[in-house]
């Protein structure tokens, strides 16, 4: 019997409208033959609910990262799942919640070999302002003029077989910590690219497979335009046929929105009011109806929202 796969993400103040393409893509297209876990924190009871109603596994944040980022300690969440469980896992992704949805299986087959898979944007590091910036504040400028001209590596993305990732985890952590590299307000990203291009793999035999915005499994479109809806479906590049199964940063496309809606989103229930009764429930009708444009929906959760008992000191209406 062949072993399922496992995705992972952080979900910390985020209300269920936000992350609905990715959960619901996820499990209709991965919910067979993977788990999907969240970790979560500050999250409303409508979200939870919804996030239960998909079969998500809910892992609560430990108190210990309260002051922290996610992208300061999302590793060591996956590493206390892997710790357990990576034995019953064949192939393990971690990414991002907010700006990811799927258009297809993301492992539709075994891994026959340990891999790390890596997404590649079509700019050069020394192209974009922020890489650029990154790489020559955490390393210096030794190694940025060693690698300013390599292809932006994004690590919102990251998969591959289970030991190569539990692996790869403990090294991000490693290096993450290493007094010796400054640092800077987001770390993960240029330590992700610095390890990916100095062969930083930790497993012997393991390969890393690159996967480019036209071909790949998972395209990075953030900074490209080169892309085309083709019916329920993304395809790069425009006018090509290729579907990636994972499309991340979509959000920064105004055009696509529509496109998301319809296609990575639920289709709307009837709201039975009396089965809400937490008021941060009320605040994820109203937005997510103002998003929906079902305005007499969102009137009717703003009414119910002010008028609902707050706990002392909640400040979540922003």
């Amino acid at each position: 019997m062949s072993k399922k796969n496992l995705i992972m993400g952080v979900v910390k103040h985020y209300w269920w409208y936000k992350i609905e393409p990715f959960f619901v893509s996820c499990a209709r297209y991965n919910g067979e033959n993977c788990d999907i876990v969240a970790f979560t924190k500050d999250l409303s009871a409508f979200t939870r609910d919804k996030l239960r109603q998909y079969h998500i596994h809910c892992v609560e944040i430990p108190d210990r990262f309260e002051h922290d980022g996610p992208i300061d300690y999302r590793y060591a969440l996956y590493i206390d799942i892997l710790n357990k469980k990576r034995k019953d896992y064949d192939q393990v992704l971690f990414c991002d919640t907010r700006d990811v949805f799927f258009q297809s299986a993301m492992f539709p087959a075994p891994s026959y070999e340990p891999y790390l898979g890596v997404a590649v944007e079509s700019g050069a590091i020394s192209g974009d302002d922020w890489n650029r910036r990154w790489m020559q504040e955490r390393f210096g400028m030794e190694q940025y003029e060693a690698l300013k001209d390599k292809n932006v590596l994004c690590a919102g993305t990251i998969w591959g077989s289970s030991d190569v990732i539990y692996s790869f985890c403990n090294s991000m952590i490693d290096n993450l910590s290493d007094p010796k590299f400054n640092f800077i307000d987001i770390n993960d990203q240029t330590s992700y690219q610095y390890m990916v291009y100095n062969n930083v793999v930790p497993v012997e035999g393991a390969k890393v497979h690159f996967s480019p915005l036209v071909g790949g499994c998972v395209a990075t479109i953030g900074n490209e335009g080169d892309f085309c809806i083709s019916g329920d479906r993304l395809l790069c590049p425009e006018g090509g046929s290729t579907a990636p199964a994972l499309v991340h940063q979509w959000d920064r496309h105004k055009i696509l929105y529509p496109f998301v809606d319809k296609h990575h989103k639920e289709k709307r229930p009837r709201i039975h009011w009396k089965r809400y009764h937490d008021y941060l429930s009320f605040k994820d009708i109203a937005l997510s109806s103002y998003h929906d444009k079902h305005y007499l929906n969102m009137f009717i959760a703003c009414i119910r929202y002010f008028l609902a008992k707050k706990p002392k000191g909640e400040k979540l209406w922003k």
